[in-house]
């Protein structure tokens, strides 16, 4: 991942020091850390907050990962941990381009005694006892357990002792990150803590330990409507794209305009045509639904089912349980339903990112099924691989009732007119435009059409869908494109001079989160719809 366009900033920012010396700290100075665990290129966003808020007055500090940790933020399931001197130095010139100096963790505890400490409390558990394990307050057996999934890129279940192994290693990173935690806390006394996504392997015990303190903590994320976008969110997770209450109270009193409308159906239309980012997932998408069911070997006539699930590593669905106990709780009680329902078909098509995104799903969706009905996968259903050309789209505009946990298709499928059943509890759901499923019973009558689905209100659709993407998501000015992928962004600044007023939508970033409130732009000036 290069870091070349950071030497451009180096230069300038020593070239305008003068406008870094003597800032005045201002009366209500805050002390704000930026927990800064992962060396990414679209994490120097969290290094211009830094010379931000300096520049208002404040008192950030910029911690970064040098050790200490038996996990680091750049290693997985397929990807072993990097060299510890090339994430330390990395770390470093990231900060210094900025003109930063970085604290790194180990200042906070002293290594040797803090990891025996944690190892002999995770040893001395019985593996059925892991789950349970709660550590000052915490819940981290569980948490530990649903961070897995991301990291081991797959369905974490430890049943093996390669898994129970590894589910012990996090243990013991775990409460050491709990420890870490306290221990900045503690010394530093923030006001607000900054960190990216707030629910993975690296941060979530931050996000947790400074939540239960009552410390504000600002989360962010890759804003995924863009190539060069974050979301963010005060007190809450980014990665779940949080919309508050109070904004979308306040945006159903506006009036909508022709041309908001017009803006939110055109991207959609982009993002069909896979054009709205970079994220690409079909090379030649296969329309034709009579060819789709001949393939699969369904009747034409047939009544048919549609799942869309997500990557089962998805953050955005980890936890995210409304009617189910997760995404393979769902898919798997549909299976059951449908081996006493010879009278229709159903189609479970898997997420085609499980082989399109940088990592390769471990566990796909159709072998996880597949091992767990082996011959007893009932002769009526059908699962579509994520290699499969076949539409999403044309699945769902054929199938009678299509249903998605808390994949954006559910959106999707809605501006098509249709009525998906929404089955997780994804960021768009409870706000009155989709069918939101509250139990299994509910679920399984509308499958059998003893219950008819709400139809999508499109209007108000339309209108969340125009908040998130043009008010919610952020677009800062110092992106400026990709160097092929959303992660590795164009980063350009011509001067510093002004900063960060010169940059009204980053600006408005960094006063959102000094003052604690909403990120979705309210003012109608600040929200363009682009063709």
């Amino acid at each position: 991942m290069s870091l070349g366009d950071l030497h451009h900033i180096r230069a300038l920012r020593e070239k305008e020091a003068w406008l870094f010396d003597a800032v005045p700290s201002s009366a209500d100075g805050r002390r704000i850390v930026l927990y800064s665990m992962d060396p990414w290129q679209l994490g120097v966003f969290e290094q211009f907050l830094h010379l931000a808020f300096a520049q208002k007055g404040h008192r950030p500090v910029s911690i970064y990962y040098d050790g200490l940790l038996p996990i680091t933020a750049w290693e997985n399931a397929s990807v072993a941990a990097p060299p510890l001197d090339r994430l330390r130095g990395r770390a470093e010139f990231i900060h210094r381009c900025f003109g930063i100096e970085p604290v790194g963790i180990s200042r906070y505890l002293e290594a040797g005694p803090v990891r025996r400490q944690a190892e002999e409390l995770v040893s001395g558990l019985k593996d059925a006892d892991l789950a349970e394990l709660s550590y000052r307050g915490l819940p981290i057996g569980r948490i530990a357990a649903r961070d897995l999934f991301q990291y081991t890129l797959g369905c974490f279940e430890p049943s093996t002792l390669a898994h129970i192994a590894l589910y012990r290693v996090h243990l013991v990173h775990a409460v050491m990150s709990v420890d870490l935690a306290d221990a900045i806390l503690d010394r530093e006394s923030p006001d607000i803590v900054i960190l990216a996504n707030g629910k993975s392997v690296m941060y979530s015990y931050m996000y947790e330990a400074a939540r239960r303190r009552g410390v504000q903590v600002t989360t962010w994320e890759e804003g995924i409507y863009f190539d060069t976008s974050v979301v963010l969110a005060n007190n809450d997770r980014a990665i779940d794209f949080p919309f508050d209450a109070e904004s979308w109270q306040a945006l159903k009193r506006r009036p909508f305009t022709p041309a908001e409308a017009e803006a939110v159906d055109q991207y959609f239309g982009r993002w069909r045509r896979q054009e709205a980012t970079h994220y690409v997932y079909y090379d030649r998408e296969h329309r034709d639904v009579d060819t789709i069911l001949a393939q699969l070997r369904i009747p034409a006539d047939a009544r048919l089912i549609a799942l869309f699930p997500n990557i089962v590593w998805d953050t955005n669905a980890l936890g995210k349980d409304r009617a189910f106990d997760g995404m393979l709780d769902w898919m798997t009680s549909t299976i059951r339903y449908m081996a006493s329902r010879p009278d229709r078909y159903l189609i479970i098509r898997a997420h085609p990112g499980e082989v399109r995104l940088t990592f390769k799903t471990r566990t796909p969706v159709k072998a996880l099924l597949e091992s767990r009905f082996g011959r007893r996968l009932p002769s009526n259903v059908r699962i579509v691989g994520p290699e499969s050309e076949f539409s999403s789209y044309e699945i769902g505009r054929r199938a009678d009732r299509s249903a998605v946990y808390t994949s954006t298709l559910g959106i999707e499928l809605s501006l098509m007119g249709l009525s998906p059943l929404v089955c997780g509890a994804p960021f768009y759901a409870d706000r009155g435009f989709t069918h939101d499923v509250a139990s299994r019973e509910e679920y399984f009558e509308l499958l059998d059409g003893t219950r008819i689905p709400r139809p999508p209100d499109l209007d108000l659709l339309r209108r969340f869908m125009h908040a998130v993407i043009f008010r919610l998501v952020k677009r800062p000015e110092f992106f400026v494109g990709i160097h092929g992928h959303p992660q590795q962004p164009r980063v350009q600044v011509e001067t510093f001079e002004g900063f960060p007023e010169s940059m009204p939508i980053f600006n408005g970033i960094v006063e959102s989160i000094l003052a604690d409130r909403s990120f979705v732009t309210l003012d109608p000036e600040a929200a363009p719809c682009p063709a």
